[in-house]
């Protein structure tokens, strides 16, 4: 069962504080709230960092994790100012420990997550669980191809992946 589908609705997972950028927390866009016990701006490598009890928000989304990493391509266009205003728009994102993502649609877990906003792709590995309505699937890697609407959970070198499926009351219609 290695590399099973697995036909769950996958979320947006970027991040970005231009307000015009693509990457979004959230497919509604509107405002990010960013807590973290302390950020780092790297003006030079055009990166942020937020360490310790990150919680990000956009409209109905959450992420939260340990540390997350913010990695900015050439930019400078945007017309807001503060964090990160320098830059354009989100290249990736890291997230790395206890990573917790979770929209209306689902929640899934891992011990490190990369958003790659070129590819539109979000990657969670280690210990993985995802979870939507009561379906549950836990493996070792998940891949979520946004705008494709594929989501691929692997288990590890030598071991299935974990399902538990629970059909709806209307699926026999």
């Amino acid at each position: 069962m290695r590399g099973f589908a697995i036909p769950f609705a996958a979320g947006v997972l970027a991040l970005s504080f231009n307000p015009s950028a693509m990457a979004q927390v959230s497919g509604e866009g509107g405002p990010i709230r960013v807590k973290a016990d302390r950020s780092e701006v790297l003006e030079r490598q055009s990166r942020v960092i937020l360490i310790d009890n990150v919680d990000i928000t956009q409209g109905d989304a959450r992420l939260r994790a340990d540390r997350v990493t913010l990695n900015y391509g050439p930019g400078g266009g945007t017309t807001t100012s503060g964090l990160g205003s320098g830059f354009g728009d989100i290249k990736t994102m890291t997230a790395q420990g206890r990573v917790f993502y979770v929209t209306p649609d689902l929640k899934a877990t891992g011990d490190n997550g990369v958003y790659n906003a070129e590819t539109d792709t979000i990657t969670l590995t280690g210990n993985v669980v995802l979870v939507r309505g009561e379906d549950v699937g836990k493996g070792e890697r998940l891949t979520m191809q946004l705008e494709a609407g594929r989501t691929v959970l692997d288990g590890k070198d030598g071991e299935q992946v974990n399902l538990v499926i629970i059909p709806g009351e209307d699926a026999g219609e």
